[in-house]
């Protein structure tokens, strides 16, 4: 009896240190897992990852996942099975109800296939559940709320699951369900990014486009006056036919509006053509001087006097040259809507360190206070409706943080304001 004793005790600490190390071995398994379900962010690498575990982690057979449909708590779609043969389809949709939604997420806890066919209401069948009728559901659970539901078949060997399958893969759904939200939490901010992304570049369009609509009309306007002397002097010219060095003088100013309308119509034409988004080496007075020569002719007629401050021998910058255009002329054009009757444009550039600072400042009637922390806001405007859209500060603000840089805007103490553009040198320009 005693020898009987001590082998029934044997068999029982051999068993429970057989469990022991099952449940160490599980507990390292798991903790492996989670850490590469953490690690991962892609939703497809994800749930196929966390399937193919489930089932070689228990022996099953196969098993389904559904997941939320985005347009009813309560209806579960297909998202991915493994295991089945390829006659055996599953419902692509489960509605629960409220009743059983309510019931999986108060117990949180898995039940057998059958026992869940046997929840659900008179004349509500899931047909195909039936191919797991030897299986288990795991309900899903974060926060107290149903965010899933794992099916798992019957195991291989036909065996029923043991606690420590059952608990293997409870932790595993609970781990699992984690990094699917964490996984949606980055694929919904990627698009929101993405969705932003493609907003600037539609506001850079968008004030473009204003832009050279209203350069379009006053250039069209600007036009009009040398072909009114090219007209002039054309009549003038047939005139002084017998007078060769007159026919000749008035000849030379007809050449000379010409090329006036020609450098006019280059000019709009190199601002309208398609932004290139490659980033080349570019120097800023270049830039603008390119600009002001574009926008003179309205600054002249608006009594407006541009006084430059260009530091010499800068160096290179790392940008798109018509995008900086673009900030350049929405920054000339706007100290010019705000100098009625005439005024001062300063423009300043200079090295600092490994930048080179852009100061816009003029003697306009400067920027309200309370404006100041609102100007770079998208279709936040101070001018007079019709007069303005509110995108090109925003936009000159995007383009700026694209090119690495920073754009501030202060009021002179003198009076106006002042817009400061900082542009990072060009690297191999660095010493």
């Amino acid at each position: 009896m005693l020898g009987s004793a001590i082998d029934v005790k044997i068999n029982e600490l051999t068993e429970s240190n057989r469990q022991l190390k099952r449940k160490i071995f599980d507990l390292y398994t798991i903790f492996e897992i989670s850490r590469n379900f953490n690690s991962v962010l892609n939703y497809q690498i994800l749930v196929d990852s966390f399937l193919l575990t489930s089932l070689g982690q228990v022996g099953a057979a196969s098993s389904a996942l559904y997941l939320p449909h985005e347009k009813n708590d309560h209806e579960f779609k297909l998202a991915k099975s493994k295991g089945l043969l390829h006659n055996q389809v599953l419902e692509e949709n489960l509605l629960l109800g409220d009743s059983l939604s309510e019931q999986l997420t108060h117990s949180a806890k898995p039940i057998s296939i059958l026992e869940f066919l046997g929840l659900l209401g008179d004349g509500k069948k899931f047909a195909t559940l039936e191919l797991f009728s030897k299986g288990l559901l795991f309900p899903l659970i974060i926060k107290s709320e149903l965010k899933g539901l794992l099916i798992i078949g019957g195991k291989v060997t036909g065996d029923k699951f043991a606690p420590d399958d059952i608990e293997f893969l409870s932790i595993l759904a609970n781990q699992f369900v984690v990094a699917l939200e964490n996984a949606r939490l980055y694929e919904s901010e990627k698009n929101a990014l993405e969705e932003l992304r493609l907003t600037q570049r539609q506001l850079v369009v968008t004030e473009r486009q204003a832009a050279i609509g209203e350069l379009s009309a006053k250039i069209a306007h600007e036009v009009n006056n040398p072909l009114s002397i090219i007209s002039n002097y054309l009549r003038l010219t047939s005139r002084s036919i017998n007078d060769t060095d007159k026919a000749l003088e008035h000849l030379d100013v007809v050449g000379q509006e010409f090329k006036r309308i020609t450098r006019i119509v280059r000019q709009l034409l190199d601002f309208h053509r398609p932004q290139v988004m490659e980033k080349s080496k570019i120097l800023i007075d270049q830039v603008i001087d390119d600009i002001l020569g574009l926008i003179e002719w309205q600054l002249n007629e608006n009594h407006i006097t541009i006084v430059k401050d260009i530091a010499a021998d800068l160096p290179f910058i790392q940008g798109a040259s018509e995008q900086l255009k673009q900030v350049f002329l929405n920054l000339v054009i706007n100290a010019k809507d705000f100098m009625v009757g005439g005024g001062t444009l300063t423009i300043r550039a200079y090295q600092r360190k490994n930048d080179i600072v852009i100061i816009f400042s003029d003697t306009g009637s400067g920027i309200p206070k309370e404006n100041l922390s609102r100007i770079f806001e998208p279709f936040f405007t101070t001018k007079e409706a019709g007069k303005g859209t509110g995108l090109g500060l925003s936009v000159c603000f995007g383009i700026i943080k694209e090119h690495n840089g920073r754009i501030s805007a202060v009021n002179n103490s003198a009076g106006g304001a002042a817009f400061e553009i900082i542009l990072p040198v060009y690297i191999a320009d660095i010493k």
